[in-house]
């Protein structure tokens, strides 16, 4: 099957907005989410590879592994864009072929296709044409988060609508990669990810999840206690609109005290958010790039001869 529509934005933009997880994971959102197994945490950025995902239908439901394959393929175009590709498998399809391909459009949009091929494990002469009917549901739901993605930045063309939760992964990524450092220099990245984070109720929730399992990693009891704790108040707090800004989210605090940010929280989460709204150019876009020195060579090539 294949799906396009048009967004009103370029194709520069979009093509950044794709090589993000956090985007993938907004655009899924509420319909399925997805969640690396073995409790990995996300790549900030999508790679040439493998990523093992597990799914919920509406985030409720179990739906199995998904091997997410991601892959560039050349356009076909001269200097058009690279084609991204996900041809992935899971516990449920045999094959799940997903290809993105963006076109420029004359006014400054893109249009934007999603090209799927589906082939169920299990009883493919019945599940195949359901799960075909799934896929027409899930892309459609994405495409019009897309448009909506799009709208946003049209009426703020200086507001990154996901910043925010990239900036939130860069800092979670920074603590991984610290995990040689002492304990207090680590809990700085979880302290600058909470006060970033506390105001969305999936980040909230996800740094006090990050700071449990590390307080259990230390043996540190009364801070897992007061993990446990701020778990059980992260829903209670959003549903109130009653929540302590610039708290650091630790359990030497109290969970009910506004704070004012520690300068060293501060710089952290200023050069987070500086890293989010600066993304890597990455494999598609050099790709992307190689291919029009290429066609402005071959032109080039033309004319001297």
């Amino acid at each position: 099957m294949r799906l396009s529509t048009p967004l009103n934005a370029p194709p520069e933009w979009v093509a950044a907005q794709l090589q993000s997880t956090a985007v993938f994971r907004h655009i899924a959102a509420p319909l399925v989410l997805f969640r690396p197994t073995c409790g990995t945490p996300w790549p900030a950025h999508w790679s040439p590879g493998d990523l093992q995902l597990q799914m919920r239908l509406l985030g409720l439901l179990p739906m199995g592994s998904q091997t997410v394959r991601i892959s560039i393929e050349p356009s076909a175009q001269a200097g058009g864009w690279p084609t991204l590709r996900d041809n992935g498998e899971g516990a449920l399809m045999r094959r799940w072929d997903h290809r993105i391909t963006l076109q420029p459009l004359p006014d400054g949009h893109t249009l934007y296709t999603d090209d799927i091929d589906v082939v169920a494990r299990h009883l493919p002469w019945l599940m195949t044409p359901l799960s075909g009917a799934f896929a027409q549901v899930f892309y459609r739901h994405r495409q019009r988060r897309w448009c909506q993605l799009a709208a946003r930045r049209a009426a703020a063309p200086m507001a990154d609508p996901l910043r925010q939760q990239r900036a939130f992964d860069h800092l979670l990524a920074a603590f991984d990669r610290d995990a040689g450092a002492p304990p207090a220099t680590r809990w700085r990245w979880l302290e600058a990810a909470h006060v970033l984070g506390q105001s969305t109720l999936s980040l909230h929730w996800r740094s006090h999840r990050v700071m449990l399992r590390y307080a259990l990693q230390l043996r540190d009891l009364r801070e897992a206690g007061g993990q446990v704790q701020r778990l059980a108040l992260v829903p209670l707090g959003h549903l109130l609109a009653r929540l302590p800004i610039g708290n650091t989210g630790r359990a030497r605090v109290s969970a009910l005290a506004p704070m004012a940010p520690q300068p060293h929280i501060t710089r952290l989460i200023n050069e987070a958010l500086a890293a989010a709204s600066l993304p890597p150019l990455n494999i598609w876009q050099k790709m992307a790039v190689a291919h029009d020195l290429h066609a402005q060579a071959a032109i080039n090539s033309r004319a001297i001869g």
